[in-house]
């Protein structure tokens, strides 16, 4: 029996080698027949690579220029000082939010530019232009995009579409349950359905704002907008 074994496994095992042999000189007839259209693949394949890389390699060069000049903008932004923000100051110091923007705005640095610059728009009551860049963010960030939803909400209450406006707050408050001021965001909610005369959902969002965030400071708010049934 031993012996019938060895036999077996012997004969098992060149099977195999001549099933590999086999395998192998197809492989090589199939390249040498479609050797043209190999080449052609294994090309496209490379100059998708290198495109690729040197898509992200400039984003990256392009991102670090970005927050470059961002920093250049932000003291001046942060003394509310909107329109050089937008613009840059006369004597080239910097650029400007819009420059940042409309250079650099698919990266990182310029989402954030984005939305400096639709605040800075907001403050100087070019609504539409700020509604524009607060729909346009599109970066990584979970609190800038709950920013923008809330952006659009405070451009829309400002028009004095109410309803709309509340919808966006409370798109804001859902972007992500870590944000700390999703609170806030409840509130301009509800001031907003209050104006626009909807009790109904006024009660809705201070229910949400009573289970989610149960301490929050504006329930000592929200009494001029609802009352107790």
């Amino acid at each position: 029996m031993a012996k019938l074994g060895k036999t077996l496994s012997k004969s098992s095992k060149g099977n195999t080698e001549e099933k590999m042999m086999l395998y192998y000189y197809k492989a090589v007839e199939y390249f040498e027949k479609n050797k043209n259209r190999v080449y052609t693949a294994l090309t496209i394949l490379v100059v998708i690579i290198a495109v690729i890389f040197i898509y992200f390699r400039n984003q990256s060069a392009k991102n670090e220029t970005a927050a470059l000049e961002l920093s250049k903008v932000k003291q001046v932004y942060a003394m509310d000082m909107f329109q050089m923000s937008i613009n840059g100051d006369s004597l080239g110091t910097f650029k400007g939010l819009q420059y940042i923007v409309d250079n650099y705005g698919s990266t990182e640095s310029g989402e954030t530019a984005k939305m400096m610059l639709a605040n800075s728009y907001y403050n100087l009551r070019e609504f539409d232009i700020a509604e524009k860049y607060y729909k346009d963010y599109s970066g990584k960030s979970d609190m800038l995009q709950a920013a923008s939803y809330a952006g659009v909400g405070a451009v829309l209450e400002a028009k004095g579409d109410f309803v709309n406006a509340a919808k966006n707050y409370e798109k804001a408050s859902t972007v992500s349950k870590k944000l700390y001021n999703n609170d806030e965001y409840l509130f301009y909610a509800i001031r907003s359905f209050y104006f626009a005369k909807d009790a109904e959902n006024i009660k809705k969002v201070v229910k949400t704002l009573k289970t989610d965030y149960p301490k929050s400071k504006y329930f000592s708010q929200i009494q001029r907008y609802y009352t107790e049934d």
